[in-house]
Parts: C-alpha cells; sequence; structure tokens
C-alpha cells in the first residue's frame, strides 16, 4: 500500500498552477480501488474532480522520438483549410482554436495542410521545443510541456465518470515494412481514457492505430498512483508497457517499439474541460478558465489530405500508401463509449498485463485488406534476397 505524507501531498499536487481545494487533514493510505472515494479530497463545483488529476496518465516518450508534442494553436499557425486539394482561405491568413469549427459548413472534407513539406521536417512539426523538461531540472518542472495536454471528463450513468487524456502530435511517422515505411500523416491524436466509478479508477484504455488495448487498472504500471502509458516511437501509439509491440496480425508485418524515455506530465500544462454529451456541450473548467472551446467541435482533419498519386511525396505498395489523411480530433473519438474501448465490443478489459497478450488484428492508418497475398510474395522476395 503506498503511504501519502502531507509533504508528500503538497508536492504531489503543485500541478501547473492548477487550483485545488483540499482537506489537508486527510492523509494515511489510499482507499482500495473497491472503497468509495467521496472522502478522499473534497472538490468545489466547476472544478475537474480531483480523481481525474490524481490518476491522470505519466507518458514516456520514446528516448529517441523526433516527432514530439504539439501545440493545436501553434499547428494552426502552420496549416490552411483545403478542400478538393484547394485553399478554401488567402494562403497568408490562419485559423484561431475560437473559431475553427466555422469551417465545418464547408462538410467534414477539410483538411488543415502543412505550409511546409513535411518530407523538410520544420521544427514545428517536430515539436523539439515541446520536449518535457527532464528530471534535474526543477522538481516542480519536470515532465512540463509547452505543448498542451487536453484532459476532459465526461460524467454518465451510474455514477461513472470517464476521464480522456489527450495528446497531439504534428506528425505522425509510419512503421516500415521490408524497407518501405506507410502511413505517415500530419496531425497525430492519441488517447488514454480512465473510467471511475464513485471517484474510483476501474480501468484504463490505451489507443493503439485504428483500435486499442484496455486493462484493470489496477493490473497496469504506476509511478506512485498514477498509471504509465509508453508512447510508440513515430506512431506514438499507447502501451502499458515497454518493449516491442506487433500488429497487422496476421501477417505479423509491423512492430512499434517504446522504451522509457522522456516522461511527459499532461497535468501540468494542460485545456481541462468537462464534455456533456448529452447536450453536445464543452465547457472549460475553472482551473483553466480560458481554455479555447470552438476548435473541439471541428469536424474536418487535423492534417493533409492523402497526397494523389504522381505527387513526388507518394508511392504505394499492394494498396498501401507511404502518407495517408490526417485524423478526426477528440470528438470523434467515442467520447460517448458505453464500455472503456473506443472501438466497442471488440475489446475486453485484461485482468493483467501478461494475461491476453495475444496480437490483436489492427488495420493500421491507410492500409486496406487487400493485397494481402502481394505482400507475401514481396516479403518472400525479400527473404530471398537476404
Amino acid at each position: 500500500m503506498f503511504l501519502l505524507t502531507k509533504q508528500w501531498l503538497g508536492a504531489w499536487f503543485s500541478l501547473g498552477g492548477l487550483r485545488w481545494v483540499w482537506d489537508s487533514d486527510v492523509v494515511g493510505t489510499m482507499p482500495a480501488l473497491s472503497t468509495g472515494n467521496k472522502d478522499y479530497r473534497k472538490y468545489t463545483a466547476g472544478y475537474v474532480p480531483n480523481f481525474v488529476i490524481d490518476y491522470a496518465p505519466y507518458v514516456h516518450l520514446y528516448s529517441e522520438e523526433i516527432f514530439l508534442p504539439g501545440d493545436i494553436g501553434e499547428h494552426l499557425e502552420h496549416t490552411i483549410p483545403y478542400l478538393n486539394y484547394t485553399p478554401l482561405t488567402p494562403l497568408d491568413t490562419r485559423q484561431s482554436l475560437t473559431s475553427l469549427s466555422h469551417l465545418n459548413h464547408f462538410g467534414p472534407d477539410v483538411y488543415l495542410t502543412s505550409d511546409d513539406d513535411p518530407e523538410t521536417q520544420p521544427s514545428w512539426l517536430r515539436g523539439e521545443h515541446n520536449r518535457p523538461v527532464p528530471i534535474g531540472h526543477g522538481e516542480t518542472d519536470v515532465g512540463t510541456s509547452t505543448a498542451p495536454g487536453i484532459i476532459i471528463w465526461a460524467e454518465k450513468e451510474n455514477n461513472v465518470t470517464d476521464a480522456f487524456y489527450f495528446y497531439f502530435y504534428s506528425f505522425n511517422l509510419g512503421n516500415t515494412v521490408a524497407g518501405w515505411r506507410f502511413g505517415n500523416h500530419v496531425g497525430d491524436w492519441e488517447h488514454n481514457a480512465v473510467r471511475f466509478i464513485n471517484g474510483i479508477p476501474q480501468s484504463i484504455f490505451y489507443s493503439e492505430h485504428s483500435g486499442g488495448v484496455a486493462y484493470e487498472y489496477g493490473a497496469v504500471e504506476k509511478i506512485g498512483i498514477r498509471p504509465v502509458s509508453y508512447s510508440a516511437v513515430g506512431t506514438h501509439a499507447n502501451y502499458a508497457r515497454p518493449g516491442t509491440h506487433y500488429y497487422a496480425i496476421p501477417f505479423h508485418l509491423l512492430a512499434d517499439h517504446t522504451d522509457k524515455g522522456p516522461l511527459w506530465d499532461v497535468t501540468k500544462n494542460s485545456y481541462i474541460y468537462k464534455y456533456d454529451i448529452n447536450h453536445d456541450f464543452l465547457e472549460p473548467s475553472r482551473d483553466t478558465p480560458g481554455a479555447p472551446v470552438d476548435w473541439f467541435h471541428f469536424g474536418g482533419r487535423w492534417g493533409d489530405k492523402m497526397y494523389r498519386p504522381g505527387d513526388r511525396r507518394q508511392w504505394m505498395v499492394a494498396g498501401q500508401y507511404h502518407y495517408v489523411s490526417g485524423p478526426t480530433g477528440p470528438k470523434f473519438k467515442n467520447l460517448a463509449r458505453k464500455e472503456i474501448c473506443q472501438n466497442e465490443g471488440v475489446c475486453a478489459v485484461r485482468p493483467s498485463l501478461t494475461e491476453g497478450v495475444e496480437i490483436p488484428f489492427v488495420i493500421p492508418e491507410g492500409w486496406d485488406d487487400e493485397g494481402a497475398d502481394e505482400w507475401v510474395y514481396l516479403l518472400d522476395e525479400k527473404e530471398k534476397k537476404n
């Protein structure tokens, strides 16, 4: 059992200027996961529930990651909305986080297209200036990134609260198969979700490409009481463990890689919101009252549209493309989910990190199920050459 002290609590909850209202006399051991949490630190209406922050994941970025966290506001400074490969606005204008949804009247096929060629890897696309503060650079600053995370909580039936922790990156570098790289795209949204009942964490979801994996909360690695998420190099898919993670089975073609690289603590710099699912109403927490809201309702894509054949940056093998389209935003990640998994009905909550470790079939971004025989042939030919 993890023992808390007043001194430890005071340091632990000094997070990024957030306002905390809590009972300083509450010390001792953390409540068991099966008990109620109503007496563990009180919070004021309008502020984020304390448990949403107390149990927020830490994210280990990959040690050699070159595409680091992105700032959604900065992303808009370097993109232009396009429809059918044609700019919708003058090239010298920029969108705002407070008015982005006005583009919705053009329909869902608006793409926030990079001013720069992604192949040149401009600094804003890499997010190098957003690298989290490492250990040894001020204890209160460790894990802080200048790129804000997005924390959204939604209250549901039966005393359920789902907390979503979204991580944005301005570029996704796809993985390679037999020397070919597939699935690059501008803009990348990933997330963890923690399900609470009466303020007690029950399960946690890790987004991975088009799918994801969920575990019982007690099963996953933690720092203190907070779970740990490992962000894969390039793709930023989230995993509960460090190491190599194969996907796109049955052909066992692709692998993500995670390790204990820089630690990102999104609670130290976040936009925090409460989301009323029934009324589609997003409201900033009083912790971050100036957090912009309009961007959340943008129905288009946060990156370039898949480049057309003939574009020098594009190529295709067996129906799979080097560059694919950018993603939709957090609103379209099934925040109303009844199960903790984003794709409901296909993902069970695992009781341990070692049980149910069979590799799921996951279709990566930009892939389809055609050309499988051609893939097998190409891989066989590569093996023969080696």
